[in-house]
């Protein structure tokens, strides 16, 4: 995703600005989508793979919890691969601009950081119950795959593994789904809490899922280059669950 592309993405800080409003806008809660074939009913699913989700090891906090997400980018012991494309980068862990969208590195296929993909550190952090948020540039002035140049060829089942090498523990994803949204349809609520989980986009930090379990979302740029807009018409998240 071209770093202007990033500004337009998803705007979390502006929502809080308007949470008045949002306070009166009705919101439909995700609805469980996981199967109940096997268990009673679809509380009985959800208590038992938040059980499951305890028992899987966490990884530490890597940044400071006063850390403002107004404060400079900083590199993280975190990297991300992705075997199905080829992926194997290490992870930023940003926050917001001054302008107040998701912070992506400056400066193009010559920056030291264009290789590198994006946590946002107001999400939660990858392998703990909540959803995490990951982003990355598809291609660079000259039409050339940056790290996630690839992302769109992911399909439900394939793994996405995140590794911290500071205590030796490896989260393995699996991916669910895969959606292109117009850039409208990327500020809509339901689609920022897909990408967020629910509390960024409400003005709350990291809220546990409801279903108790570990998500990803990895998003990038994608559709046609807008040259009004300097940033593509949509936007593609791939979204992914903890299997161990």
């Amino acid at each position: 995703m071209k770093s202007r592309g990033l500004r337009l993405l998803l705007i979390v800080v502006s929502f809080v600005a308007v949470s008045a409003v949002l306070l009166n806008v009705s919101h439909q809660a995700h609805k469980n989508r996981l199967s109940s074939t096997t268990l009673a009913s679809p509380s009985a699913t959800t208590t038992v793979r938040a059980a499951v989700a305890t028992l899987l090891p966490q990884p530490a906090v890597l940044t400071s919890r006063t850390m403002s997400l107004a404060a400079a980018p900083v590199a993280v012991p975190m990297s991300v691969e992705i075997p199905s494309i080829g992926v194997s980068s290490h992870i930023l862990a940003v926050g917001m601009t001054a302008a107040h969208a998701m912070y992506a590195p400056e400066g193009g296929p010559n920056s030291p950081n264009w290789g590198d993909t994006f946590w946002y550190r107001g999400s939660s952090l990858p392998g703990v119950p909540g959803t995490a948020t990951i982003a990355g540039h598809i291609d660079d002035a000259y039409g050339r795959y940056a790290v996630f140049g690839r992302l769109s060829s992911l399909v439900p089942g394939n793994r996405i593994i995140i590794h911290y090498p500071r205590s030796g523990l490896t989260v393995t994803f699996k991916v669910t789904a895969t959606h292109a949204y117009t850039l409208a349809q990327s500020t809509t609520l339901p689609v920022l809490d897909l990408i967020y989980g629910y509390g960024p986009p409400h003005g709350r930090g990291p809220t546990p899922a409801k279903d108790g379990r570990a998500h990803l979302s990895l998003v990038t740029c994608a559709g046609s280059w807008n040259s009004n807009l300097s940033t593509h018409n949509e936007r593609l998240v791939v979204s992914a669950v903890r299997i161990s």
